[in-house]
């Protein structure tokens, strides 16, 4: 039996929390003052606060680290990284999805160096350990030179915990909750999204860097104040090459110009999830859904969510680390974020297919993906830059965050929300910070609301 993984090198709790709570010398992070919502920027550049991250946030809870169409053959397998422990997924012999640390467990060397592939076994390039895709011990060079008795399944590969909802697989260290509890409500969006069924195609990863905290992205993704402005010239290059209309953003203006409006509303849930809801009736959208729908017959849920689907669709964000986009197409592209220091994270971008979709129309949308969230991709340019201004920035304190917007408007109930069943903690005008809000109370709870959680 593979041994389940003891964490023996995570930090200790009392320990750090009390040097961070030393560090803000009596400054909380997150200051609620009348009607300002006010952020201390240090939660992007503190390492003592980032080291924390990895153990309550990457460690403790469920990160995403795959899908089930990746792995359609025994032995194919896949390295992630969950926190700081190298994992290597791969499926077995008996049809099982298995997470593993990515370590021999002789000498520690690196088992599995290729990122994707397929293997009938594992073999360590330093001292020639083997180990099956299931994770034992299946061969020892000159085994005769350890004890006749000694038993080497104590040396199977390091099990972690793996499960899976809706095809989509999360790995946790040391799993303070089920996934299911943690997942929560933002399941119903996983479900109007992820109703696909097992015959997709997964086409990726595209994968890049930007010189800026983990949080940054999560923010940014549901965050469309910024769109008009900071994207402004990708929306006129859009325009030209697709001979259309302005998307709308708002009816509000900025800096003179009016915005329009295709971005129903932001929201957040409890768990630190959060949803912008996207309009296809203003945009082209709608016209690229029904043909695919209709190509595919994807389209098999209940009445009342396929028309509700087919009117809006949804960016989400599944804390802390999954970013799903599904405003192209009838199946998703997912962003996976990796934190790999204070101000260094690394994405992987994923594209979905049906795998009837006629390949020129797969060939459509894949080009739109990368397009906009390739390595170079006209939104990720804008954003990655902006991201790692405010990186070198966050090292001083003052003035802090204002995420303020909206909170004199956000909402607990919505009707066309309600009747679509999407349960939600506030929503607010596209334009607002509420899911920001949202999600920094929910991590501000994780971090430091219980030395024993």
């Amino acid at each position: 039996m593979s041994q389940r993984t003891k964490c023996t090198t995570k930090l200790n709790n009392r320990e750090l929390l009390s040097k961070v709570r030393k560090m803000l010398s009596g400054k909380d992070l997150i200051r609620i003052e009348g009607d300002e919502f006010l952020l201390n920027p240090k939660v992007y550049s503190d390492s003592e606060i980032f080291n924390l991250e990895l153990e309550r946030i990457f460690h403790g809870l469920w990160t995403y680290v795959g899908h089930a169409s990746e792995f359609p053959n025994p032995g194919d397998y896949k390295v992630v990284r969950v926190g700081r422990y190298p994992v290597l997924l791969v499926k077995g012999k008996d049809g099982v999805i298995r997470g593993f640390v990515n370590k021999c467990t002789h000498r520690g060397n690196i088992l599995c160096r290729t990122f994707k592939g397929n293997a009938k076994f594992f073999k360590c390039i330093y001292h020639g350990w083997v180990f099956s895709t299931e994770g034992k011990v299946i061969g020892v060079p000159d085994r005769e030179g350890f004890p006749s008795d000694y038993d080497f399944s104590r040396k199977n590969l390091v099990a972690v915990h793996v499960e899976t909802y809706r095809g989509l697989i999360f790995a946790s260290i040391t799993p303070k909750v089920s996934l299911e509890e943690q997942l929560g409500d933002v399941k119903q969006l996983i479900d109007y999204i992820f109703n696909i069924g097992e015959n997709v195609e997964v086409k990726g990863p595209i994968r890049y860097a930007y010189p800026g905290n983990w949080k940054l992205v999560a923010e940014n993704t549901l965050d469309m104040y910024h769109f008009p402005v900071l994207h402004e010239s990708v929306a006129l290059l859009s325009e030209k090459l697709n001979n259309r209309s302005p998307q709308r953003l708002s009816n509000a203006a900025v800096g003179g110009k009016r915005l329009d409006v295709a971005f129903n509303g932001v929201g957040y849930l409890r768990g630190g999830h959060g949803f912008v809801s996207i309009s296809r009736e203003i945009t082209n959208l709608r016209e690229q859904f029904d043909a695919v729908v209709g190509e595919t017959g994807l389209d098999n849920f209940d009445r009342q969510r396929a028309e509700f689907r087919r009117k809006a669709t949804f960016h989400v964000y599944v804390f802390p680390n999954l970013l799903i986009h599904d405003y192209d197409n009838t199946v998703p592209t997912l962003r996976v974020i990796s934190p790999v220091d204070v101000g260094l994270t690394e994405i992987q971008s994923y594209t979905f297919f049906p795998k009837n979709l006629r390949r020129e129309l797969k060939r459509k949308i894949l080009r739109a993906h990368e397009e906009v969230r390739g390595a170079t991709g006209m939104s990720n340019a804008d954003d990655n830059e902006i991201m790692g201004v405010i990186q070198i920035a966050s090292t001083v304190e003052e003035p802090p965050l204002f995420l303020s917007k909206g909170l004199n408007r956000e909402e607990k109930e919505n009707k066309v929300l309600n009747e679509a069943g999407v349960r939600f903690e506030g929503v607010s005008n596209s334009l607002d910070d509420t899911f920001i809000r949202g999600f920094y109370k929910w991590w501000s709870n994780t971090m430091f609301g219980s030395e024993d959680k």
